[in-house]
This record gives C-alpha cells, sequence and structure tokens, in this order.
C-alpha cells in the first residue's frame, strides 16, 4: 500500500481528525459502534470503538488481508486515553526476510510467568 510511496518523518495511518479517518481500514462490529465524538479533555474529534467483545468489534489495516502496508519506518506512535475499559492493540511485522512477528498490548489478559507462580 505505501511500499512506492516515499517515506520520512511521519506517517498517519489512522487520525481521527481527517474526512475519513477509516477509509483504508476494515471495520468489524458486532454489539457495539464506531463513533466519532467530541473529547472533553483535548477538545477534538475522537474514534471510539466499543463493543461487548474485543474479538468481534475491531478495524484493521490493510482491509485486504493478503496486502501488506508496506510501511519501512522505525517508529510506531499511538495516543491512547484510558477509559478504564478492556484494551487491546495488535501489530504484525513483516520483515525482509519474510519472518511475521505479532505484538501485542493489552490491559485484559494477564500472564503468570511459570517460575514466579510459587511466589
Amino acid at each position: 500500500m505505501f511500499k512506492n510511496t516515499f517515506q520520512s518523518g511521519f506517517l498517519s495511518i489512522l487520525y481521527s481528525l481527517g474526512s475519513k479517518p477509516l477509509q483504508i481500514w476494515d471495520k468489524e462490529v458486532v454489539n457495539g459502534h464506531i463513533k466519532r465524538p467530541q473529547d472533553e479533555d483535548i477538545q477534538s474529534n475522537v474514534l471510539e470503538i466499543i463493543g461487548s467483545n474485543i474479538q468481534s468489534t475491531y478495524i484493521t489495516c490493510p482491509a485486504d488481508p493478503a496486502a501488506t502496508l508496506g510501511i519501512k519506518l522505525p517508529f510506531l506512535v499511538m495516543i491512547v486515553k484510558n477509559l478504564k475499559k478492556y484494551f487491546t492493540f495488535e501489530i504484525q511485522v513483516l520483515d525482509d526476510k519474510n519472518v511475521r512477528r505479532r505484538f501485542r498490548a493489552s490491559n485484559f489478559q494477564v500472564w503468570v510467568c511459570p517460575q514466579l507462580a510459587g511466589f
């Protein structure tokens, strides 16, 4: 998607202030909604994705699962407001040797280290 685009500085793939912030994203919503309300803290439009189950309400980019974004920039910047609700974010990276790695940030899954479980 961005493979043949000159990449320097920042490349925005999701920006809530644009006219169509989810234009290149696929959306799945079951028992929930995706809205752009005005946030009172930052006095600006934000993207609100709410669902009863995080496995059935999400956005994904690119919309085609077989495609890649082709981003080569080394940093990912996210601004997320703590609403004291469950949240997860996943990113999958495909390196130059075609190895896929998936990174997840979440506040609902507890991981227990087996070596420390007895403490």
